[in-house]
């Protein structure tokens, strides 16, 4: 490489490190667990999807670029995942990652990944098209709501430690979510092991399972206090199964781990769960999904959707087509007649309960509103980047 001369591109396998190394600098001190470690699928040799800018011989820029697939009913869904985001603080200021941003974008469509989550929500993200999406509820069980959840069981389940005969299992929990992220068994190992959100924090991941009659009806993953002083307080990263013993079976194990309060994101489509921690009389917040999203192709997107949404209301959706022309500019067509969508107003009709007021109106939205809004999987959980 000329020493001299600036380079943008796709990473090479022997220079993942480096960039572990550069994010390491920017986001973790000595206690932390090294980026290339907790988020390994972004600094992955195998995958080759991140980005990074080289100047003066040496990569001075990175952004992590992670490909899943999000299962919604039977539908399958192409996304990307971005984060780990940094540059060298010598060479901030030179527009090295919205270079990069905007070739990630043509990667993203010739991958057919219509929908890109990023875990910032900074102007640079604003200026790709990336907004705040859908809705969720935060919890905060303290003391009492604990006392309140451990006392309302039924006395059928059985709480243990994961067992490393679990797999199976789990991930056969895993796949009974009718909206979740795709996970194999060393997709869930893997995730397990890497710790993404819980390292961020200083937390620890401990698995838990709930049993009836010997059988694994419900798992969780907690964030815990380990060794090193915590930088956040004990949460739950990811569950599966009956919502109600998952509750249950998190406050066992968390006081079991030493916790006096939990912590649950609660997507607005997991309403069993919902349910069960507001009667405990939890703390309650309103708010969004972790990161932003942003739309690249939502004719792609409404295509992948398809087996979905027909089961909502075929033929409303029969009538709906959505575009993004070449310049990143949305349309909605009903009827034949066209209207142009802004990004907030695209990704509200999509993923928001309660939307902001879009230029989709009349007949059109009343279909809106049969189809939509489609639930997405908490992105912070264990696929987090």
């Amino acid at each position: 490489m000329d020493m001299n001369k600036e380079q943008i591109r796709l990473l090479r396998p022997g220079e993942f490190e480096a960039a572990a190394e550069l994010a390491d600098r920017v986001f973790r001190d000595a206690e932390h667990k090294s980026m290339g470690d907790a988020f390994p699928n972004a600094f992955s040799p195998a995958l080759q999807q991140s980005y990074g800018a080289f100047a003066d011989g040496k990569l001075v820029s990175f952004v992590g670029f992670v490909p899943s697939v999000i299962r919604i009913g039977e539908a399958e869904l192409n996304v990307y995942s971005i984060g780990a985001v940094c540059t060298d603080p010598e060479y901030r200021g030179r527009g090295y990652v919205g270079t990069i941003l905007d070739m990630i974008r043509e990667h993203s469509r010739r991958a057919q990944a219509p929908l890109i989550l990023v875990s910032g929500n900074r102007g640079i993200y604003e200026r790709f098209g990336c907004r705040k999406f859908g809705a969720l509820t935060s919890f905060n069980a303290d003391q009492q709501s604990l006392d309140k959840l451990s006392a309302a069981t039924d006395g059928e389940e059985t709480y243990r430690p994961f067992d490393r005969a679990d797999w199976f299992a789990l991930r056969k929990l895993s796949r009974s979510r009718n909206v979740g992220y795709e996970q194999s068994i060393w997709d869930l190992a893997a995730a397990i092991y890497a710790e993404p959100t819980a390292s961020n924090s200083k937390l620890k991941h401990r698995v838990w399972v709930a049993e009836r009659d010997g059988a694994p009806v419900a798992f969780v993953v907690l964030a815990v206090a380990g060794d090193i002083a915590p930088l956040g307080k004990p949460r739950v990263i990811e569950w599966a199964g009956d919502a109600a013993a998952a509750v249950r079976l998190a406050v066992y194990g968390a006081r079991a781990e030493g916790a006096e309060s939990l912590q649950f994101a609660v997507p607005w489509q997991d309403a069993g769960m919902e349910a069960v921690l507001a009667e405990a009389g939890c703390p309650a917040v309103p708010g969004k999904l972790t990161g932003t999203v942003a739309i690249v192709d939502a004719g792609e997107l409404l295509r992948q959707l398809t087996s979905y949404l027909k089961r909502k209301d075929e033929a409303a959706l029969s009538r709906l087509q959505l575009s993004t022309n070449e310049d990143g500019r949305h349309f909605a067509e009903w009827d034949g007649v066209s209207m142009e969508l802004q990004p907030e107003e695209l990704i509200s009709l999509l993923f928001d309960p309660v939307r902001i007021e879009s230029a989709v109106h009349g007949p059109a939205a009343e279909a809106a509103n049969r189809l939509f809004p489609v639930p997405l999987p908490l992105p912070s959980g264990l696929n987090f980047v």
